[in-house]
């Protein structure tokens, strides 16, 4: 009995040794990381009481804000649409986009000394004032890309080619941050996804979007030659149980590649593809950084392990319809490139962030460009792409196609690189948007 005693009480003993060490590892070793975590429902409480940063667009247009009295503060968002980027704070659901990553500037932690901010916030009960954010994004264009998009499904990606500044980033259909708490039940289970940022993180077969690319990735090896004549010119490629023909009936026995291109006809890429072999392809899946996910300040995403294109399907691969699914951020970096002499600039959608003292501080982007095209092999591609290029896609989700438009401008020096993707859609909508979005930025740079 006495034997049995003393294990019930080595075992107690040893049970709070236990409750105390990981009580000390989480009340100590990770208490900064607890209540910094965005997502800490006492840490989205406590902005009831305190304001919370404001939110401008590169012109300092309010996106958002703290309303209300303190003990009853509300998160407003006063254009609603723009909830993909943005995000939203919830006690009930965390956060999300801009609210979550710069979540210590806006919440007011970000550059002061944790024992200073202890002091201030758990000794005096006056925890430091919310700081404001500037994004990159123009909520003049971000407009315009939201009422071009309407009731429509896709992303728009308007960005500076020479910065990598995101100018507008739009995903359709979105949702209102205003009032997520009453509708959130019905936002998840809808099956559109309408908190889905479709721009960064939905991935689409690139389908005829990916063509450029492939010649680009041919003229950086020399083997492109732009009027080689390839027959028929209708020649259709099968796609799983599918046969993908002309997008446009060319009306011709013969064609090159560059009016293969103009025509929609993927005989003459898939060919080049064949030529090309597969790890030349690979080569330019990951030169153009497809297969990657980009450093941004909203999550973004990549296909994980769609840079193998299988030696006995290297032609189906090539025209986009391979296992390789991208963002439209990727594309429309890969367009920027295209733009810039080969060179791909490092996207960013934070433009400055406020100081303790109340002052703004430019925040530097997430890397340096990065060379992934000579700047003659970007040379013999980038009259493809004068006048816009449009294509389409065929993708396993329910059948639908996809409608890809890319573009950039001016034609001389240009600066501003754009992708469209419609889910459904046509080309001719989406080169409306597109070109739609260049010519605003042109005029009003």
């Amino acid at each position: 009995m006495n034997q049995q005693l003393k294990r019930l009480t080595l075992a107690v003993a040893a049970a709070f040794v236990a409750i105390a060490l990981a009580a000390g590892y989480w009340g100590f070793v990770q208490r900064d990381d607890l209540l910094a975590r965005a997502d800490n429902p006492r840490r989205v409480l406590a902005e009831l009481r305190t304001p919370r940063g404001a939110v401008y667009d590169r012109h300092d247009q309010l996106l958002a804000e703290t309303v209300g009295e303190p003990g009853a503060l509300a998160r407003n968002y006063p254009y609603p649409a723009l909830a993909s980027v943005l995000g939203y704070v919830s006690p009930f659901y965390g956060s999300a986009g801009i609210e979550a990553a710069l979540d210590a500037v806006l919440h007011g932690d970000a550059g002061i000394d944790p024992v200073d901010l202890f002091w201030q916030t758990t000794v005096l009960g006056t925890p430091p004032a919310g700081r404001g954010v500037r994004l990159t994004l123009d909520l003049a264009l971000q407009r315009q890309a939201d009422v071009a998009l309407a009731a429509q499904t896709g992303a728009v990606v308007l960005l500076d080619a020479q910065t990598g500044e995101i100018l507008a980033l739009a995903s359709h259909p979105t949702f209102n941050a205003n009032v997520l708490d009453d509708q959130w039940e019905d936002l998840v289970a809808d099956p559109a996804a309408p908190l889905l940022n479709r721009a960064t993180l939905a991935l689409y077969q690139p389908g005829g979007a990916l063509w450029p690319l492939v010649a680009a990735g041919a003229a950086q090896a020399g083997q492109l030659d732009l009027t080689t004549l390839y027959a028929p010119a209708d020649q259709p490629l099968r796609v799983d149980d599918a046969l993908l023909g002309c997008r446009v009936p060319p009306r011709l026995e013969v064609i090159t590649l560059r009016e293969s291109l103009h025509f929609g006809c993927p005989g003459p890429t898939g060919a080049l593809g064949e030529a090309l072999g597969a790890p030349a392809l690979q080569r330019i899946f990951a030169a153009f950084h497809l297969t990657t996910p980009h450093a941004l300040s909203l999550p973004t995403t990549a296909a994980t392990g769609a840079g193998q294109a299988p030696a006995d399907d290297v032609g189906v691969a090539a025209i986009g319809q391979g296992e390789l699914t991208i963002t439209p951020l990727h594309l429309a970096l890969a367009v920027a490139a295209l733009a810039r002499d080969g060179e791909m600039p490092v996207p960013q959608l934070v433009l400055a962030t406020q100081d303790p003292d109340g002052g703004w501080r430019p925040e530097a982007p997430a890397g340096e460009p990065v060379r992934v095209l000579a700047a003659a092999a970007a040379a013999q591609v980038r009259p493809l792409l004068t006048n816009g290029y449009a294509a389409t896609a065929l993708t396993g989700t329910a059948g639908q196609p996809l409608a890809w438009f890319m573009g950039f401008g001016p034609q001389v020096d240009a600066r501003y690189a754009v992708v469209v993707l419609l889910e459904s859609g046509t080309v001719e909508a989406a080169a409306a948007i597109g070109h739609g979005l260049l010519d605003a930025a042109i005029a009003g740079k």
